[in-house]
């Protein structure tokens, strides 16, 4: 996924934080999280972690790129039905005031995608699963998406990222319920 205005982001945090040190990498998956989660374009902050007490919010929106491969070069897709070989989620902060956020409105596709869910529940970042398994955060986002089908991942893949959530790969391409061991 790639983000614009980090800077606002970054500010918001700063802002509105009473925490002097934090991890803003920690605060940014919370966003993707909970985006993923409920497809909503705005991310608030609670009222126990921030100076004034109370809830803080900024907006953001999603929109997707799609890229044809040619010649090692990704060329920018604008009429999809000529298809596309890969597409990138690219969310954007708004540098609207935080009262002004966009309306928040789920997305009809924002059921979590198992994989995503496992992972959250382990208590895993993309990237110490990544270091973990040796595939690029990009990629587990992939598999992370809503209606990415698990069952075509391939075994080996499956059985990397089962490895680093500490569940069976039978569990990932099932979907069936499960839990990280030790966290039931």
């Amino acid at each position: 996924m790639e983000v614009e205005n980090l800077n606002l982001f970054l500010s918001f945090l700063k802002e509105n934080l009473k925490a002097e040190e934090y991890d803003p990498d920690a605060y940014l998956e919370k966003l993707i999280i909970h985006w993923g989660e409920t497809g909503r374009t705005s991310f608030s902050l609670n009222a126990e972690e921030t100076r004034s007490g109370a809830a803080a919010t900024i907006g953001y929106e999603v929109r997707t790129l799609y890229f044809i491969r040619e010649n090692g070069q990704e060329i920018p897709v604008e009429d999809l039905s000529e298809g596309y070989d890969v597409y990138r989620p690219v969310l954007r902060f708004s540098d609207a005031p935080a009262s002004a956020a966009p309306e928040d409105k789920a997305a009809p596709h924002s059921a979590m995608n198992p994989l995503h869910l496992i992972r959250h529940k382990a208590g895993r970042t993309l990237r110490s699963v990544s270091d973990a398994t040796g595939i690029a955060p990009e990629e587990l986002l992939r598999y992370e998406e809503p209606g990415y089908p698990l069952e075509a991942l391939p075994l080996g893949t499956a059985a990397a990222i089962a490895k680093a959530l500490r569940v069976h790969a039978e569990d990932l391409l099932s979907c069936g319920p499960t839990m990280p061991a030790g966290r039931r």
